[in-house]
């Protein structure tokens, strides 16, 4: 495929290392050949790299199969997750669950993504439900609007929600922004 044709979420490969988009932006100057920015994630290390390429670029793009995992548990060497048909176990390093990690606790189901037998990226849903461990209480009076104040949640995360959310309730998040969506 060209590079003029991609699109985040894509996974590619680059001189032998696969890498995921997270980014793909076309840009045109005056009387010259249109480019395309592209900042990818690779995958087995988890580092982000950027690349520039011409339009016309041929790009190797991988298929690969999406498969339903339940995330097991974490431990100190990293997190474990179980296929969902098989029933296989298998094990992923912290660079390459990344800021995901965030989002997921332990029975959640998430998508992996396999490429020749092995788990390469996994992808969080859209939505998630966490609970408030710990947010300061809201203050009758404090009625300017759209106020907020942060929130720490069961998995770490700390989001901007809400005067009225307390300790102990669970809201929903959405994973794409980090951000605050609403009381569950």
């Amino acid at each position: 495929m060209d590079a003029l044709d991609l699109k985040p979420g894509m996974i590619i490969e680059v001189d032998g290392i696969i890498y995921s988009v997270m980014s793909a932006v076309h840009t045109q100057q005056q009387q010259r050949r249109g480019m395309v920015r592209c900042k990818v994630k690779e995958l087995k290390s988890g580092k982000s790299n950027e690349f520039l390429w011409r339009s016309d670029v041929r790009i190797n793009l991988i298929i690969v199969e999406e498969r339903a995992l339940t995330f097991l548990y974490r431990d100190s060497s990293g997190f474990h997750f179980m296929d969902s048909v098989s029933f296989e176990e298998s094990f992923l390093s912290p660079e390459i669950v990344g800021d995901n990690a965030l989002y997921m606790k332990e029975n959640d189901e998430i998508t992996g993504l396999i490429y020749e037998g092995k788990i390469l990226d996994i992808k969080v849903p859209f939505f998630v439900e966490l609970k408030v461990v710990e947010t300061d209480p809201g203050f009758r009076g404090d009625t300017v609007q759209a106020a907020k104040k942060p929130a720490t949640l069961e998995t770490g995360l700390v989001v901007q929600v809400p005067l009225f959310i307390n300790t102990d309730d669970t809201i929903q998040v959405d994973t794409r922004t980090g951000g605050y969506v609403t009381r569950v």
